[in-house]
């Protein structure tokens, strides 16, 4: 063969070469990163579409990092005061020694049925005592635990409490005490009032007996009320807000004390409200059952 026949057969090879090259590269499809997807419509070209991102799923909160607010704190034996409680922090709380109001006795004595006695100084300490039968006995260990029944019950409510989805309650601006909101069943009734007054009381607010002259208004505050009715003087105080009963609305932690115009009686309790649309009253509710 020739020396041209030789150039020419290699420059058709070399041409060869190169064509499957090219022809291999057009028909390779670019490889597509995992974000993009192939979107075809009817008689229409191939359309590369940005696959959006995986949405971000929301962290939900875990039950003891949730945090409230205290409207009244709660203050201990060392002289500090805590207003705002995170779950994860109540346990070590009921473990400090509570405020007693300045008092000589640095606690409560309780009194089983046998004239057993103990003495405790924590939420922890007095809780056990009530579930083992001890109580308060005379009338100044009777004043000496409502030191204790606040701050105690504040406790124990706020570990099974909830952050509310919705609320109907006034702000705290606003104030939670308008009368004709607050139900007559809230005051610590002692009358038959169907009998007495020839009605009952499921519809009755505040503000009907004051109208009436059977309540008498004779201290208010921002978070706070003194009525009068009957003999019987209540005050209640608003200590927190949170959903007490799981049912996703806002709910009022309210301590009530209970005391006669003529007499040394008193009592102590906690009473909860919830408000369940613009257009109801106030009405009581029961905490609820963690177990």
């Amino acid at each position: 063969m020739g020396f041209k026949q030789k150039c020419l057969c290699m420059g058709i090879g070399c041409l060869f070469i190169v064509f499957c090259m090219f022809f291999a590269l057009a028909c390779e499809k670019p490889s597509k990163s995992s974000s993009q997807e192939t979107a075809t419509t009817p008689n229409s070209k191939e359309v590369v579409t940005e696959k959006p991102p995986a949405p971000v799923r929301a962290t939900s909160v875990k039950s003891r990092d949730l945090t409230f607010e205290l409207v009244e704190g709660i203050e201990f034996a060392d002289g500090t005061e805590v207003r705002s409680i995170t779950k994860a922090d109540i346990e070590a709380l009921r473990d400090r020694p509570i405020h007693t109001g300045g008092n000589v006795a640095d606690g409560v004595t309780l009194t089983n049925d046998k004239n057993e006695k103990v003495h405790v100084r924590t939420c922890k300490e007095y809780d056990a005592a009530l579930e083992g039968g001890y109580s308060p006995y005379s009338g100044y260990d009777i004043a000496m635990a409502s030191w204790f029944k606040y701050p105690c019950g504040t406790l124990n409510l706020l570990e099974i409490a909830m952050i509310p989805q919705q609320s109907f309650i006034p702000t705290h601006k606003e104030g939670i005490f308008d009368l004709e909101l607050l139900p007559l069943s809230v005051f610590p009734v002692l009358s038959d009032y169907e009998q007495t007054y020839g009605y009952n009381i499921e519809n009755v607010t505040y503000q009907n007996q004051v109208e009436k002259g059977l309540l008498k208004v004779i201290g208010r505050g921002q978070n706070w009320l003194r009525c009068e009715q009957d003999g019987l003087i209540q005050r209640l105080t608003e200590m927190a807000r949170a959903d007490f009963n799981d049912d996703g609305i806002e709910d009022i932690l309210l301590s009530e004390t209970t005391s006669v115009t003529q007499g040394s009686y008193r009592s102590y309790d906690m009473i909860i409200l919830t408000r369940k649309s613009m257009e109801e009253k106030f009405e009581k509710v029961e905490a609820h059952d963690s177990k």
